[in-house]
């Protein structure tokens, strides 16, 4: 099974310019024959959290974005894990969204370790992806205890979208060598399962989500990097699956 990361150049507010700027990386994947895409936290939009964004940008699942993404997933053949802001009656969650490779929904992960405005999950679930079993989480998600405890330890592979930035400083290189990766190796060996972490690239003077993309081992082994500051994809091939 191939797997294609793709840490998105972001402008956020602007999903329109999104939108036409994944529609040229998946382009770009497409002759590498991925059999699952996987995106960012808030992949069209950006990570908001101003009241009035919210307003603006979140939309139910299934809505226009899931309706675009399934036609993106169908034309291409693969399937394709993203985020958005989804809106219900009582407010918004942060959501994730698994499509298969004909565009329809297998699993919405709403985020659990959330802050107000936003509403908060409270399910972590799996879906079956070529016959493998796969688990989403979102950004923080990962790191409390609380939400990985209820994975299922028996996944294939865990999806991670995030869209995470340093204070003051983001893309950080240095910070990211020397502290912060450890921080994600060590999360993911809690876990005990294979991993794929793909961070948003923001159009930002500072403080933007800072891009780059990782496979880790179940144990923490860094198997695979897209480099920290940058949005460039990373293809991995899983190993087959052990039968018996």
């Amino acid at each position: 099974m191939r797997l294609a990361l793709i840490p998105l150049r972001t402008e956020p507010g602007n999903p329109a310019a999104n939108l036409e700027h994944l529609a040229g990386r998946l382009a770009e994947a497409a002759p590498w024959r991925p059999d699952l895409v996987c995106l960012p936290e808030c992949t069209l939009t950006g990570y908001l959290y101003e009241e009035s964004d919210l307003a603006r940008f979140a939309e139910a699942i299934p809505g226009p974005t899931t309706a675009q993404m399934g036609r993106l997933a169908a034309k291409y053949g693969f399937s394709l894990c993203f985020g958005l802001l989804e809106k219900v009656e009582t407010g918004v969650y942060n959501s994730a969204v698994l499509l298969d490779k004909r565009g329809h929904i297998l699993l919405v992960h709403r985020k659990i370790q959330e802050s107000p405005p936003f509403l908060t999950g409270d399910q972590v679930t799996a879906a079956r992806v070529e016959g493998r079993q796969m688990g989403v989480l979102l950004c923080g998600d990962l790191f409390n205890e609380q939400v990985t405890a209820r994975l299922d330890r028996q996944l294939d592979l865990l999806l991670v979208p995030m869209s995470r930035s340093f204070a003051d400083r983001s893309p950080d290189p240095d910070r990211w060598l020397h502290e912060e990766r450890q921080v994600y190796l060590n999360a993911v060996r809690a876990v005990g399962v294979q991993t794929a972490l793909v961070n948003a690239l923001e159009d930002l003077p500072c403080e933007g989500s800072f891009g780059g993309a990782l496979i880790v081992g179940a144990d923490g082994t860094l198997l695979a990097e897209s480099p920290h500051g940058t949005d460039r994809l990373l293809v991995w091939d899983l190993e087959p699956r052990k039968e018996g």
